[in-house]
Formats: structure tokens, C-alpha cells, sequence
């Protein structure tokens, strides 16, 4: 028999979330690691999905006893194609939760919530390595190797608006490439376009860039291992484009991590990519209300294909990438 893990489920806003009882209660999801699974990657996407409807983006380990693991979990609500349960979570402050929970389960959202809030820059680091090392590194296809579950033509539909943005010739630098496939990806789309793109990249994980430079031996030299937040490159240089994802840091230095990418990385004249996904189901809004509410100018803005957003800036859309300089 396997361990019980169960859940303490976090939206990007910091609310806590949890599944409503039919007295008016609420309970936490949790399940037992199933033979064959490996508890990180596949026990904690399966059972909040399948329990709560819940995606997984981040977990953390907070609490161990015995057979049992507690993990809290940062994400969102999904109605994508995996099994997932439909169920209307209730969403509140994490006090707030506790306060309509058993006193064992009110007091695992209490822990959960002091190790969410107290986590430390290098923590989430260390954490974003290792689920990404473990999660890409096994993966089956090229797409899987780049953290995406579906196929070629299902990529291109949810990344190829990352081309729209850009313009004319230049380099293209992927913070964040993990295994290389987008940097091939922009650099066949663009000359779809008549464009020519030279592709770089730069990933925090060194496992993933050991993959990308494997991949793409002719391109091995311009891959190099760095933080996204500080990366400059061993030669100085920089690029017409940058693209970058805004959940590659901690929320609370995504201006840092624009301002950075403006002054250090982008050459004058070039562009800045910016680019949110998220599940289908998310409630998040699109890349360009994202950097506005960070204080930016966004100067043009895309979509995924076929992916319009549910609602006012965006709001839901899987797939978008806005730009500025």
C-alpha cells in the first residue's frame, strides 16, 4: 500500500482553496500514491485533479508523519482534458479556510499557509529545479521535454503567438528554454514569415541545458545555465528579442524581472516577449493586463490561436505573449 498524501491548494493570489462538504463544510484534498507513481509529479497532479479539479504548478513538502506527506500547492482550477472532478471550489484567505475546517485539517492550512508566505527566494529556486528536472528530463517527446502534455500541432497553436511580436531579423535569447524546442520553434515559425531569427538560451536547471545542447549540438554554444532574474552573458552580448515567462521568478520580483531583462539584455531598439500560460480553466488574465499591473507599457499583444480569453483582459486565456521595450 502506498503513502497518503494530502493537499493544501494555493491560487496565484495567495487564497487558499478547498473542496465544499454537502453540510457546509469543507475538506482538503488527498489520496494515496498509486503503485507506480512517483509521488511528486504524478500523485500531486492526479488527485487534486481528480478530487478538486485543481492544476498543479508548484509543490512543496511541508509536513512529514509516518505514511503521510502534506503538500501545499500552488495553481488554479482547470477544465482542460485530463480527468478532473467538477466541483466549485470555495476560495478564501487561508484564516478564513481554516475557520470551516476539522481542527487537524485547519490547522495543516494554517502550517501550509506560514510555509507558503515564508518562502525564501532560494527555496523556490531549488524547488523550480527540481520539479522541472524531474518532471522534463523523463520526457517522452520533445514537446514533454519543454513542459508541455500535448503534441506538435497543439504547440504550435499555444506558442506560435510568440512570433507575432516579432518584426524583422535579429536574435532571439529564451530565458528559460529548458530543452531547446522553442528556441527551434521561433526560429522555423519566424522564417515561415520571411524572418531570420539566430536562437540562445538560458535555463536555471543544468540538467536542462545538458538536454537542450544535445538536442541542438550546432546551437550548443549558445546555451548557457542562469537565473532569469540576474542572467547576463558570458560574452556580453545582447539580443533584438528576449522572451521571457513572468512565473519564473517569485511573484514579487517580476518587475525586477522585466527591468532587468530591458536594461541588461534587450539591445536598444529590440523587444522584450512576455508570455503567460496557464491551464484550461485558469482564472488568471492574459500576459499584457499582467504587465500593465506591473507598471509596464505593453506595445502590441497575442493570443493563442483559437484562444480568445473569457472575459476582460483576457481573463482565462491559455496562451498569450505581449511585448515592449
Amino acid at each position: 500500500m502506498g503513502y497518503q498524501v494530502t493537499f493544501v491548494l494555493f491560487l496565484a493570489d495567495g487564497r487558499c482553496a478547498a473542496i465544499p462538504d454537502h453540510d457546509g463544510g469543507l475538506h482538503l484534498p488527498s489520496g494515496e500514491v498509486a503503485p507506480g507513481e512517483h509521488w511528486l509529479l504524478d500523485t500531486c497532479l492526479r488527485v487534486p485533479l481528480e478530487t478538486a479539479g485543481f492544476r498543479m504548478q508548484r509543490a512543496r513538502l511541508f509536513k512529514e508523519d509516518g505514511d503521510n506527506r502534506y503538500v501545499w500547492l500552488e495553481g488554479d482550477r482547470y477544465t482542460g482534458r485530463r480527468p478532473h472532478a467538477t466541483v466549485e471550489l470555495i476560495a478564501d484567505a487561508p484564516a478564513a479556510i481554516a475557520a470551516r475546517l476539522r481542527d487537524e485539517e485547519a490547522r495543516l492550512v494554517l502550517d501550509a499557509a506560514a510555509s507558503f508566505a515564508n518562502e525564501t527566494e532560494d527555496d523556490f529556486y531549488a524547488g523550480q529545479v527540481e520539479l522541472l528536472e524531474a518532471a522534463y528530463l523523463r520526457g517522452a517527446t520533445p514537446e514533454q521535454g519543454s513542459g508541455f502534455g500535448g503534441g506538435p500541432d497543439e504547440w504550435r497553436a499555444l506558442r506560435s503567438m510568440i512570433v507575432d511580436g516579432i518584426d524583422r531579423d535579429g536574435t532571439f535569447l529564451d530565458l528559460g528554454c529548458a530543452n531547446g524546442l522553442l528556441m527551434e520553434s521561433v526560429r522555423a515559425w519566424a522564417a515561415e514569415r520571411g524572418r531570420t531569427v539566430e536562437p540562445y538560451g538560458v535555463d536555471l536547471s543544468p540538467g536542462l541545458v545538458a538536454l537542450a545542447r544535445a538536442r541542438l549540438p550546432r546551437w550548443a554554444d549558445r546555451i548557457e545555465v542562469g537565473n532569469a532574474i540576474d542572467y547576463r552573458p558570458t560574452d556580453g552580448r545582447r539580443f533584438t528579442y528576449v522572451h521571457v515567462l513572468l512565473d519564473c521568478v517569485p511573484a514579487g520580483r517580476r518587475a525586477d524581472l522585466l527591468r532587468h531583462a530591458l536594461t541588461s539584455l534587450v539591445e536598444p531598439g529590440g523587444r522584450l516577449l512576455v508570455s503567460f500560460y496557464q491551464a484550461l480553466g485558469g482564472s488568471e488574465p492574459c500576459a499584457a493586463a499582467h504587465v500593465r499591473g506591473l507598471g509596464f507599457d505593453v506595445e502590441g499583444e497575442a493570443r493563442a490561436a483559437g484562444a480568445p480569453g473569457e472575459g476582460p483582459d483576457g481573463l482565462g486565456c491559455p496562451a498569450s505573449t505581449a511585448w515592449l521595450s
